[in-house]
């Protein structure tokens, strides 16, 4: 074999390996926001909404966060939730938060996701979020994953101002905050 063809080889097979090196990290990231997103619709389906709330037939499920998490959410779009169907929006700006029913948030600056509460502070709008802080900050449902455990943790004073009801089926699996 020549130099040339050794180097070339030696450069393809880097490449490879540097390019597989990052799929299992994807694969274990999707499979884990594939876990969350599936849970956000069971949380959904615990949620009951104001009746003035209630006017389309659809549930709409907004998702803020990157590719992984928006691509997750696309195994429960048009499953059923009680009468209604849901649907999912991916939102690519931090706006428009009125044609949501539910909004999850992934991998925002906790900055940013303070200023996302005080938009939408009141509103009949359920939010569910990724990390330890996030119910805590003004979310209403935090998911936690800890040792390979989802943890939920619901701040029932911000629910109950949005004019949600939380079943108590759902709050007994959860660690409740702002009573």
């Amino acid at each position: 074999m020549g130099k040339t063809v050794k180097k070339r080889l030696s450069l393809v097979l880097g490449l490879n390996l540097l390019l597989n090196a990052h799929a299992p990290t994807y694969a274990q990231s999707l499979e884990e926001q594939t876990v969350l997103a599936a849970l956000a619709l069971n949380i959904v389906r615990f949620t009951s909404w104001p009746a003035e709330a209630q006017i389309k037939t659809t549930i709409d499920l907004c998702v803020i966060g990157d590719n992984v998490a928006q691509e997750s959410f696309t195994s429960i779009d048009a499953k059923a939730v009680g009468d209604k169907t849901l649907h999912i929006i991916n939102l690519s700006r931090l706006r428009n938060f009125e044609q949501c029913r539910a909004l999850y948030i992934s991998g925002l600056q906790q900055n940013i996701l303070a200023q996302i509460f005080v938009e939408i502070k009141k509103r009949p709008l359920l939010t569910i979020g990724e990390g330890t802080d996030f119910a805590t900050q003004g979310g209403m449902v935090g998911l936690e994953n800890v040792d390979d455990k989802i943890n939920l943790e619901v701040n029932l004073s911000v629910v109950r101002e949005s004019k949600l009801t939380i079943s108590s089926r759902l709050l007994k699996l959860a660690k409740v905050i702002g009573n």
